[in-house]
């Protein structure tokens, strides 16, 4: 077993890993010329001195590091005079410190890398969506050391992993083993677009993460798709261990390190006795896992940072993200055990369907086998659920019908015309203006 691992910056993780066969951590500058899969709000704090600094401690300890330059968009600017400079001095920079890899999203990165900065071995992200034995012969033909198998749809195909796997040659296959996006996202090529922009240093666009309050919403609706998920449980690694597979990539890089260090643990002792949402989850972190650098990534400051830009989007409306935020601690820390709770141990027997069959010739409305694991094992606090769908359904209504960007002037008005409403509909109007409880 070979585990590469989100990396959050903090030195503890590093002391923290190494009693685990971790060969690698994966992170990046908060911002770059060219971004990555994160957006930046999401991320530590980081810049060339932190992580200068960290590659150094990851190599003391025998780790190597892996520099992510997986943006899946840059708008043609690669192909310009200044991102030729930009990648190049990004680059020599990285050869410099003694990066050992670096990830792309991007053919031309590929080639450009292995042409120009030979010593660095290059891995293909995993927002290329490589799920056929023929996506992995191109990427190893053109010079992938490394390629991350789709996040989204063929964990559990196992019949097309042997082929992709046969495929590779003596290039390198990676899973990631706790991703939790619904399988089969139809717009998960657009998610990863959306993030690579909100992670660029000169991006002029406002870094709402839409496709995430869908799919969050997608999820609580139907919350089969809890189960649907590409995540791979500890106790099923074997199964992809058979098939030749041994390097495995856990996430998120947004995580604290108690949180982290407990996924390394589970995944290398292959058990988990506990939710499984402490597994995939990419939030909802509680808020007594967290360190004083780490409380950062949720501070005050932070949101006024990449949000407060009132003359992109609407500000009164945003307050409805921060209590989306709040009630899913998305942007906050979570208060209390998680409203989602799925026994670990309750999947024993669950992967054991797919190693006969796959997915892909399927309906899964037909299908029926993940829904009947869903409804015995996904258990949601039924009060929390219904705050949440009626937060989602508000805040999505709000964005598509296009008020979230509504002139101020109007806001105020819909808002005084519900004050004069509310007061025509008291009882005593009559008589004159209502008492102002001071709770208000």
């Amino acid at each position: 077993m070979r585990l590469s691992v989100a990396c959050n910056f903090d030195n503890a993780l590093i002391d923290g890993l190494r009693p685990y066969p971790v060969y690698e951590v994966f992170g990046k500058l908060t911002t770059d010329y060219f971004g990555g899969g994160r957006p930046s709000f999401y991320l530590p704090e980081v810049n060339r001195a932190r992580l200068t600094a960290f590659v150094r401690r990851t190599h003391a300890a025998g780790i190597g590091f892996n520099y992510l330059l997986n943006a899946s968009a840059m708008g043609n600017l690669e192909f310009t005079r200044e991102g030729q400079r930009k990648m190049d001095a990004l680059l020599e920079w990285l050869d410099e410190i003694r990066v050992d890899s670096v990830t792309v999203a991007n053919v031309f990165f590929l080639r450009l890398i292995k042409q120009r900065y030979p010593r660095l071995r290059v891995r293909v992200s995993s927002h290329r969506f490589t799920d056929t034995p023929r996506k992995v012969r191109f990427w190893a033909e053109n010079g992938a050391d490394c390629i991350v198998v789709s996040e989204v749809n063929i964990h559990r195909e196992f019949r097309v992993l042997e082929a992709m796997k046969q495929a590779a040659g003596s290039a390198d296959l990676q899973l990631i083993v706790n991703n939790w996006c619904r399988t089969d996202c139809a717009i998960a090529g657009n998610h990863a677009v959306g993030l690579s922009a909100a992670s660029q240093r000169n991006s002029a666009g406002f870094p709402l993460d839409y496709c995430s309050i869908v799919c969050n919403r997608i999820r609580l609706k139907e919350p089969v798709n809890y189960l649907r998920a590409n995540w791979i449980r500890p106790e099923d690694l074997y199964m992809y261990e058979e098939l030749g597979y041994d390097n495995f990539k856990i996430v998120e890089r947004n995580t604290p390190t108690s949180i982290l260090l407990n996924r390394v643990h589970a995944y290398s002792n292959r058990r988990y006795d506990g939710n499984l949402m402490d597994l995939v989850q990419n939030y909802a972190y509680p808020e007594e896992a967290f360190g004083e650098k780490a409380k950062d990534a949720y501070s005050v400051r932070r949101l006024f940072k990449y949000f407060a830009r009132p003359g992109m989007v609407n500000g009164v409306k945003f307050a409805k993200v921060v209590e989306m935020g709040k009630t899913a601690s998305m942007l906050f820390p979570r208060r209390g055990p998680n409203p989602v709770y799925i026994d670990n141990r309750a999947l024993d027997g669950y992967f054991e369907r797919f190693r006969e069959r796959g997915c892909q010739d399927r309906d899964c409305a037909s299908c029926g086998y993940c829904t009947q694991w869903a409804t015995r094992v996904v258990h949601i606090d039924p009060e929390w659920r219904r705050r949440m769908e009626a937060i989602y359904d508000d805040l999505l209504n709000e964005i598509d019908n296009g008020s979230f960007w509504e002139p101020y002037v109007r806001t105020a008005g819909d808002l005084a015309g519900r004050m004069v409403r509310r007061w025509l509909d008291t009882p005593d109007a009559a008589h004159g203006a209502p008492e102002v409880d001071p709770a208000e």
